[in-house]
């Protein structure tokens, strides 16, 4: 048992080593990780290209985006 404990904690070690890796070497996954760190998590690039495919989604404590219909309709309406 205590080797599966050993061999689980170099597996979590190297994903959180990847994960650093990643995040440092890809632009949009940095400054997602850097509007997590303000509380910005909107801001994030990936957020924002996610929105427009689920607009349905959103973070907890906001309110999700408009759907593009609703957006139309809000531009028309005076």
């Amino acid at each position: 048992m205590e080797r599966g404990a050993k061999a689980l904690s170099i597996m979590l070690l190297l994903a959180l080593a990847l994960g650093a890796v990643i995040i440092a070497v890809n632009p949009m996954y940095r400054q997602a990780a850097i509007a997590m760190w303000k509380g910005e998590p909107e801001k994030s690039p990936i957020w924002i290209s996610n929105s427009e495919y689920y607009p349905d989604v959103a973070l907890e404590g906001r309110p999700a985006s408009p759907s593009p219909e609703e957006d139309q309709e809000a531009e028309v309406l005076p």
